[in-house]
C-alpha cells in the first residue's frame, strides 16, 4: 500500500525538541509544552513528513506517550481527539522514565508493515532498542526515515541511525515555533496551594486507589502498618503521582509527600479496623 505512517515518541520529542529550541541540556519534561494547538503541530509535523516520503499519502500519526495519573493529560487528551492521530499509552516508572513505550512503537510498526499497509515509516525517536523494529519493517519492503532533533549524534543512537533509510533534522525554528518553556527563566512557575485543595486532591486519590482494594487486601494492608511504617510501592507511587496530576502536574514538596503518606495510612488504618468489625 502507497501510503505512510508518523511514529512519535513523545518522550524523545519534547526532550530533544527542547534541545533544539531552547538550547538546554536535561530540560524536565514537566517543563516543555506546545506553544502552538496540537492541531496545528500535527499539520506542521505531517507537511514536515510528505516531505521525506515524496508526498504519499498519510495512513496516521501514531503519538507514544506515558502519563502519571490514571488519565490523559490535556495535552494528550487534545491529540487523541484530533483525526488521524492515535494516541499510545504507556507508564511512567517511579523515576518518572517512560515504561512499555517502545514495545508499543515496535508493535505497530511491525504490525503495519506485515500486513501491507504502509511502504513507507516516519520514525521520531532515539532509541537503539527500535533497532528490531525498522529491520523487520525493512524485511517486509517498508523504507524507514528518522526524523531527528537537535544534536542527532548525541540523542539518536548510531546503531538506529545505520539501519534507518534515510535520517532528517527538524531544524531548530521548528521546534520554537511550537514549543514553549514553562515559568520564567526556564524554570517551573511557583504555585500556591492552600492546605483544603491538596487535602481535597490527597482524599479523592486514596479513595480512587482504595476502591479496588478487596476486604482481605484491606486488612492486610492494615496488618502491614501495624509493623511497618512506610507505603508499599505499588501504592505509593500510584498515590504521589495521582495527587500531582489532581493538581495540574505539579511536583509535591517533600512535606507534603510525608503528610500524603500519614493520610494515606490513617485512611488504612480505619477501613481496615472496620473490616474487622
Amino acid at each position: 500500500m502507497d501510503r505512510y505512517a508518523i511514529f512519535v515518541d513523545a518522550g524523545y520529542f519534547f526532550a530533544a525538541g527542547a534541545q533544539a529550541a531552547f538550547k538546554q541540556q536535561h530540560v524536565s519534561r514537566r517543563q516543555v509544552a506546545l506553544k502552538s494547538s496540537p492541531a496545528a503541530m500535527i499539520a506542521d509535523l505531517c507537511s514536515r513528513a510528505r516531505q521525506v516520503v515524496d508526498n504519499l499519502p498519510l495512513l496516521r500519526t501514531y503519538w507514544y506517550d506515558a502519563t502519571p495519573g490514571p488519565r490523559p493529560s490535556m495535552e494528550q487528551s487534545s491529540l487523541a481527539m484530533l483525526p488521524g492521530v492515535k494516541l499510545r499509552i504507556g507508564a511512567l516508572n517511579s523515576m518518572g522514565r517512560q515504561k512499555g513505550v517502545d514495545s508499543l512503537i515496535v508493535t505497530d510498526i511491525i504490525d503495519l508493515a506485515r500486513n501491507r499497509a504502509i511502504a513507507d515509516a516516519v520514525l521520531m525517536t532515539g532509541d537503539e532498542d527500535l533497532r528490531v523494529a525498522v529491520q523487520v519493517a525493512q524485511s517486509f519492503g517498508v523504507r524507514v526515515h528518522l526524523l531527528g532533533a537537535g544534536d542527532i549524534a548525541r540523542n539518536v543512537s548510531d546503531f538506529l541511525q545505520m539501519e534507518a533509510d534515510s535520517v532528517t533534522l527538524l531544524d531548530d525554528r521548528w521546534f520554537a515555533s511550537h514549543l514553549e518553556m514553562q515559568g520564567n527563566g526556564g524554570g517551573l512557575p511557583e504555585v500556591e496551594v492552600d492546605e483544603d485543595e491538596f487535602i481535597e486532591a490527597a482524599e479523592t486519590s486514596i479513595h480512587e486507589i482504595l476502591e479496588y482494594v478487596e476486604p482481605d487486601q484491606m486488612v492486610q494492608l492494615g496488618q502491614h502498618f501495624s509493623f511497618q511504617n512506610f507505603v508499599p510501592p505499588e501504592y505509593d507511587r500510584r498515590l504521589v503521582a495521582m495527587v500531582s496530576a489532581n493538581l495540574s502536574g505539579r511536583k509535591l514538596s517533600t512535606e507534603e509527600i510525608r503528610n500524603l503518606r500519614a493520610l494515606f495510612v490513617r485512611t488504612v488504618k480505619t477501613r481496615s479496623s472496620n473490616e474487622l468489625a
